[in-house]
């Protein structure tokens, strides 16, 4: 996904080192506290964030773009890219994408708009994707996994199931 990430785009710097550094795509500017130190921070000050405007703004852009409203979407799209960007050239080929292009692309912006937020499974899931987990991963590098794929679906807990009265 970090390839992926025009050079221009603000979201790149939220990642640290480069391809020859042992702290390559380190997350490191990403919702951290301005006053943060080293050893980390002892009494926890910083509000918990549940859901971004941006995500609704992605997920507006996404409905619009399944339901073929196409213009609707894109603008949507554009409204985010315009914070990400010093440059509406930078994003100005989104005007030429429609159908599965821009479902395509707005699911891109996602990922890399939401990483580490934990909302890509719910995207990967709703879009019927498929990940590729990257290098810097310890387990299933390089291995495609479709959106159905059993290790990608959380189970419930048997108590759970044995014990709840709304399951079937």
């Amino acid at each position: 996904m970090y390839d992926q990430i025009d050079s221009n785009d603000i979201r790149k710097t939220q990642f640290l080192g480069d391809e020859n550094s042992e702290l390559y795509l380190i997350p490191y500017n990403k919702f951290y506290n301005n006053g943060r130190q080293r050893d980390g921070q002892r009494n926890i000050e910083d509000d918990y964030i549940y859901m971004r405007i941006d995500e609704f703004y992605l997920l507006s852009a996404e409905m619009s773009a399944k339901e073929g409203m196409d213009v609707e979407a894109r603008n949507r799209l554009k409204e985010l890219l315009s914070e990400r960007f010093e440059n509406a050239s930078d994003y100005a080929y989104i005007d030429s994408l429609s159908g599965q292009d821009l479902v395509d692309e707005i699911y891109l912006q996602t990922r890399i708009e939401l990483w580490g937020e934990g909302k890509s499974y719910l995207a990967l899931k709703r879009n019927k994707g498929t990940v590729v987990r990257g290098s810097n991963h310890l387990y299933e590098v390089g291995v495609p996994m479709l959106y159905n794929d059993d290790r990608l679906t959380f189970e419930i807990p048997q108590s759970e199931v044995q014990n709840n009265p709304f399951m079937n």
